[in-house]
């Protein structure tokens, strides 16, 4: 019987060829956008799922409690004290990223990325493959000992078991023999913890010692530089053993601690951590819940094309159905090959809907900021959810035209007494205008996307936004006075100074300071180090005091300066001259956007610093940058000619940090142009078909008198009120997710009323033109031919 189904379903795509070419493109096109948003879903879905802990591995997360904010930063001594307190906790590790770490191939120090500073339990806790090394127990116990990813060691020891040899090595800017303990697998893509090699955590101490000028760093639990993460027993409850924190907290760190900690497991590190600052490999749940509703939206407008134009060709099977119950056939069997059809189409779709999203994987990667690969583990569900996808979009496609025609009366059918054609018509309208709401949806939320980023460009942040350089200059940069000098000495250089980084900032410092007025509540600062100059570079308004000068040498050690809003949250009255910490206030400087607009200002602690400069900014005259550009290269080749010069405008530093509000705009855009299209191909073909049926009627209106526009306006007419529907609808709609979206952004641009015109002139201009196309070939017809035909 299913063999039946098939030929039938084979013979009506032949007869009806102009419905089955519409439908193919339009499922093909749906289908394939699906397929690249569902890898990127799985993809994003699957991550940590390779570790067997996964269940019992936890993060620690530091909740300040007077910036009502989360970190991942916490202190070196929690792991130790969390594995003292409590004997739930049977791992305990924290983790910290080197920078600036080298590792010597033949001759010359190479750079590493993805070196990680921790303790060997760290292998317990996440159980990456050791593919050398005996014993897993004690591999990092030593300062001196590492341990390489694969790559690294058929790198640096190509052929050989790297077991128990020695390689140089540079760590905080002096040279070191480190023992290779043991070889890892590559740690999969898929993994929120990521690393190339490991080595000792006390390595990070003395560096941060020395960056904040303390020397208790590994004890201090007002320092928060490093990620905990725990291994708990089988048989813990993971939220009993939090609600025991408190208790821990003050135990630690006195009656009104600054600081709440709390779990939160892997399973939920990577798409769980949006809220939680300092997180450096992160998913976006909000991006799944966005591609996925994109997907079935797109499925939704071609399921509704499917069955805008089964409608639309259904009276030509009503004499099939009659004759098939006539002989027997059940209302059963009717609806099967009816659904067997619209499978089948799908099913032929689906090789060709492959084909597209192999081609197109490579944009989309890019247009989604992320690699959109074809992960192996993961090949297995992507067949399986294809599969399922493209019978649920054939059954679907088919379910309301098949319960229709099966239901149809053997009666009826000879008497030519079928139900009222206007009653497909309001359905069929009712179809397009949910198409058309999706698309005008799409069209506002991308020139909602496309304001904000706008806005986000433009805005003053309280400093200098154009005429401003940054150059990146890397760890351990050798020059620097003879490099800034000669910079500030070129007649095109307004000024120039260095910074631990440029501005806007990515991440953070976060360092602990007494209220004044109440010594028992903690305010956690911002800390943002600087050179000479660097207000005056950059334009940032000094409202009180004075900035950093040469002319005062206590400046470098002991001077810092206040925003307003740390000024409010310290309690100070009367700022200037008292201490914070060792350091004197010398100037309060206007707020200004430390971070990008998603988050509101800070309290900022400006300090100097000689020795962890990397980065300078250079405010040049308008209109010099390409004057410029070859005396700052000229310069970096004099100061360091083996490293690359590299820089930014900060008008390009700004299109980076709001690359993903750009680029979202480009994607809602683009699958808005699908949708149209789909809706285009659905009303092409509805056109097409309704022009044929009305041969006769257009013949006797052409007989007697009508003329060819107002034919062709009847049909546009129809079509406008769906448009004018679709686009008042599609209001509400946008609003209320589009005001959710701009939730994000602590400074907003309005939802302004042109753009709901902008939606609705692109639906109808598409809309209207489609129909003219075929209306108006329709209309010409002649009158006599049109008679003959029906």
């Amino acid at each position: 019987m299913f063999i039946n189904y098939i030929k039938s379903a084979i013979r009506f795509l032949k007869h009806n060829r102009a419905f089955s070419v519409i439908n193919l493109i339009g499922l093909s096109i749906a289908l394939a956008v699906s397929f690249l948003i569902l890898i990127y879903v799985i993809n994003e879905l699957s991550y940590d799922h390779f570790n067997k802990n996964r269940d019992r591995v936890f993060k620690l997360i530091n909740y300040y409690v007077d910036l009502k904010q989360k970190y991942s930063d916490t202190p070196y001594i929690l792991a130790t004290a969390l594995k003292k307190d409590f004997p739930q906790v049977e791992k305990a590790v924290r983790i910290k990223s080197m920078r600036g770490f080298k590792l010597k191939l033949k001759e010359e120090f190479i750079p590493i990325d993805g070196v990680l500073a921790t303790d060997s339990e760290i292998f317990d806790i996440f159980t990456f493959p050791l593919t050398d090394g005996a014993d897993d127990k004690n591999l990092l116990d030593d300062k001196n000992s590492i341990v390489l990813s694969r790559n690294l060691a058929e790198k640096f020891f190509p052929g050989q078991n790297p077991i128990g040899k020695e390689i140089a090595g540079i760590a905080n800017n002096a040279e070191y023999l480190f023992i290779v303990r043991g070889v890892f697998e590559n740690i999969p893509e898929n993994s929120s913890l990521r690393a190339n090699c490991f080595v000792n955590s006390r390595w990070t101490i003395d560096q941060i010692n020395k960056a904040i000028g303390i020397t208790d760093a590994d004890v201090n639990w007002n320092q928060d530089f490093w990620n905990t993460w725990v291994l708990l027993s089988k048989d813990c409850n993971a939220k009993a053993l939090e609600n025991q924190f408190r208790a821990f907290e003050v135990k630690y760190m006195g009656e009104k601690p600054q600081s709440q900690y709390s779990f939160q497991n892997l399973g939920d590190v990577y798409l769980g951590s949006e809220n939680i600052a300092n997180v450096r490999i992160m998913g976006n749940k909000k991006n799944i819940r966005l591609f996925s509703a994109i997907a079935f939206l797109i499925i939704l407008v071609a399921s509704i094309n499917y069955i805008i134009l089964s409608t639309a060709v259904s009276s030509r099977r009503g004499l099939e159905i009659g004759i098939r119950k006539t002989f027997g056939s059940i209302n059963r069997n009717i609806k099967n090959q009816l659904l067997s059809e619209s499978v089948l189409l799908a099913m032929i779709v689906l090789p060709v809907a492959l084909i597209l999203m192999r081609i197109a994987l490579p944009f989309a990667g890019r247009l989604f900021q992320t690699r959109l690969d074809i992960i192996g583990s993961n090949i297995v569900i992507y067949i399986i959810v294809y599969l399922i996808l493209t019978i649920i979009i054939g059954l679907v496609s088919g379910l309301y035209t098949s319960s229709y025609l099966s239901q149809l009366k053997v009666i009826d059918i000879l008497k030519n007494t079928l139900p009222s054609r206007n009653k497909k018509k309001y359905f069929r309208s009712f179809l397009i205008v949910v198409q058309l709401i999706v698309f005008c949806t799409f069209v506002s939320a991308t020139l909602i996307i496309r304001s904000q980023y706008n806005y986000a460009i433009h805005k003053d942040p309280g400093y200098y936004n154009k005429d401003i350089l940054f150059i990146n200059l890397g760890r351990d940069f050798k020059g620097y006075s003879a490099f800034i000098n000669n910079i500030k000495s070129n007649p095109n250089v307004i000024m120039a100074a260095g910074s631990m980084d440029n501005l806007p900032l990515e991440g953070g410092m976060i360092m602990t300071y007494p209220n004044y007025q109440d010594k028992t509540v903690m305010v956690k600062v911002e800390g943002f180090a600087v050179d000479y100059n660097y207000v005056k570079t950059l334009g940032i308004t000094l409202l009180q005091g004075r900035e950093f000068s040469s002319d005062f040498g206590s400046d470098l050690k002991q001077s810092v300066l206040l925003n307003e809003t740390a000024v409010k949250q310290l309690g100070l009255t009367d700022p200037l001259g008292k201490l914070l910490g060792n350091r004197t206030i010398i100037g309060i400087v206007k707020d200004f956007n430390l971070h990008t607009i998603h988050s509101s200002i800070p309290p900022l602690w400006i300090g100097m610093t000689d020795q962890y400069i990397q980065d300078v900014a250079v405010h040049y005259k308008p209109g010099t940058l390409k004057g410029i550009l070859p005396m700052l290269e000229a310069e970096w080749k004099k100061a360091t000619p083996d490293r690359p010069f590299q820089y930014k405008t900060i008008e390009d530093l700004s299109k980076e940090l709001y690359f993903s509000e750009r680029n979202l705009s480009t994607i809602v855009l683009i699958f808005s142009i699908f949708t149209l299209i789909l809706a285009a191909l659905g009303l092409f073909g509805l056109t097409l078909f309704l022009a044929r049926s009305r041969m006769k009627e257009i013949g006797i209106k052409k007989v007697f008198g009508s003329s060819e526009q107002s034919i062709v306006f009847s049909f546009l007419l129809n079509n406008l009120f769906n448009v004018i529907a679709a686009a008042l609808l599609s209001i509400p709609v946008t609003i209320h997710f589009m005001t959710k979206w701009l939730s994000n952004f602590a400074y907003k641009t309005n939802i302004n009323w042109w753009i709901f015109v902008i939606s609705f002139a692109a639906a109808a201009t598409v809309v209207l033109l489609t129909v003219f196309i075929q209306s108006y070939k329709t209309s010409c017809i002649n009158p006599i031919e049109a008679l003959r035909h029906e």
